[in-house]
Parts: structure tokens; C-alpha cells; sequence
């Protein structure tokens, strides 16, 4: 008499189980790895710096065509709106980079959580913050923000720093 082996295997009820389960698994303990909120903060803000650099250096261009880059204080013409000048950039004021940005501006001190960006005076003179609008907190307390601060000489350009260690 031959000796027959049983065949040892999963069933394919088997491992349909075994798939939908780790599929629960996944679907469950993924997100708490993997957080892509902080990466598009971070990417958003990042933008955000680029365009303010851009926007500055277009005005000091603007500034330059119309010799008011040597002056500490004045103003400049761009589409429509005036805009107040410190050497050549925009002033770190709402009259300023804020109108040259198009950006609302104390839409936090108003208790506006709406907007895709909060803004404020920063406490430097002469500069003003900028902190992503999925952020209730202010921006002092975040250690999450773009912050720009306006020339304070001639030849200077305006430091355009980008803080990130809490987004």
C-alpha cells in the first residue's frame, strides 16, 4: 500500500481572512504613522517665504526704476495701491508687505480662524509674522511661521526667515 501525504496549505477562506485583516490593520494604524499634515504646512509656508522674497524683490526693482531706493522712508505705486517703502523694500507694516501680499491681516486679533493664513505685527519693529491658518494658536507660542522684517539700510535686503520647529 502507497502512503499518501495530505496536502498542508491555507484555504482561500483562509486567506481572504488574512487579508481583510491586515487590511484593517492598515487602514487603522497607518495615519497615526504617517502625519502629512506637517509636510504640507511646512511646503505651504515654504511658498509662502518664495512669494514674499519674490514680492520684495520686484518692488526694490520698481524702487530702483523710480530712484527711491536710497530713501529710509516712502512710498510706491503698485497696481493701484501704495505701498510703503524702506530703502527700496516693502515696510514690514499692514501698509506694506501686508497690501503688497494681498494677505488679510488681523484676522486672528478678530477672532477669524477661517482664512488659510493668520498675520500680525511681530514684536521686532518693522516686521510682521505670517503662521498657517489650521493653527488656532498665535503665532509666538507656535514655533511655526514666516517672518518678514524690513531693510534697515541702504543695500540691505529685508530678512525673510521661516521657523519650523513645532509645525
Amino acid at each position: 500500500m502507497r502512503n499518501i501525504k495530505k496536502s498542508k496549505g491555507f484555504t482561500l477562506i483562509e486567506l481572504v481572512v488574512v487579508i481583510v485583516i491586515l487590511g484593517i490593520l492598515s487602514a487603522v494604524a497607518l495615519p497615526k504613522f504617517v502625519n502629512f499634515t506637517s509636510e504640507a504646512i511646512i511646503a505651504s509656508s515654504e511658498s509662502l517665504r518664495g512669494s514674499i522674497d519674490t514680492a520684495a524683490q520686484l518692488t526694490y526693482l520698481k524702487a530702483i526704476i523710480n530712484n527711491k531706493h536710497e530713501e529710509a522712508a516712502s512710498t510706491i505705486e503698485i497696481n493701484g495701491e501704495t505701498i510703503d517703502i524702506v530703502y527700496g523694500y516693502p515696510a514690514g507694516t499692514a501698509n506694506g508687505i501686508v497690501k503688497l501680499m494681498a494677505i488679510d491681516f488681523d484676522d486672528f486679533a478678530n477672532g477669524d480662524t477661517s482664512g488659510e493664513w493668520h498675520s500680525r505685527a511681530s514684536t521686532f519693529s518693522g516686521a510682521w509674522v505670517y503662521w498657517h491658518g489650521s493653527f488656532d494658536e498665535n503665532a509666538g507660542s507656535l514655533r511655526c511661521y514666516v517672518r518678514y522684517r524690513q531693510s534697515t539700510a541702504e543695500n540691505t535686503k529685508p530678512i525673510i526667515d521661516f521657523e519650523n520647529r513645532e509645525c
